[in-house]
């Protein structure tokens, strides 16, 4: 199957830079890497972006979820759980989680609490199709610096606004 860029364009929610749908560039926005693309239309353009600066790995198997029947709510407790249950570790446990849904990705952070959603349900029942936790790059000092960069220019957005 071949990507067919224009069409993507021609779909796209975001009015000011078609390059970029709306959700991916939050959630990319948020991580400090929406820059690092150019564009956010699929999954793979939004992992590409992330792992510029962070790791980013399925957990999938971690909260044993289901592709397709698992919803973003009941993750949301599983993630919740797990927290608690255990002390905070920065180089094994995520930071966030980028959450794939039907035609749309959000992000939770290490509580399962939502960081970033443009299309916020109060009972989330959205099937799950993909969900990847958004890691410390320990190993590339390389990352490292890219990490901090960036966290300084979201934080000059984030003011700016």
């Amino acid at each position: 199957m071949t990507l067919n860029r224009q069409s993507l364009k021609d779909r796209s929610n975001n009015k000011e830079n078609p390059n970029k749908n709306w959700c991916g560039l939050t959630v990319a926005n948020a991580l400090g890497v929406a820059d690092a693309t150019r564009y956010l239309h699929t999954w793979s353009d939004l992992a590409r972006a992330i792992r510029t600066c962070w790791s980013f790995r399925s957990v999938k198997t971690a909260l044993k979820v289901k592709p397709y029947q698992t919803t973003v709510g009941a993750v949301r407790v599983r993630i919740r759980r797990m927290y608690i249950s255990k002390s905070s570790d920065l180089a094994t446990d995520p930071r966030a989680y980028v959450v794939m849904v039907d035609h749309h990705v959000l992000m939770l952070d290490a509580t399962g609490r939502t960081i970033v959603d443009t299309d916020p349900r109060e009972r989330d029942a959205r099937k799950i199709h993909k969900i990847y936790g958004v890691y410390f790059p320990m190993d590339n000092k390389r990352r490292l610096n890219k990490l901090a960069t960036s966290y300084v220019i979201a934080q000059e957005r984030v003011a700016n606004k």
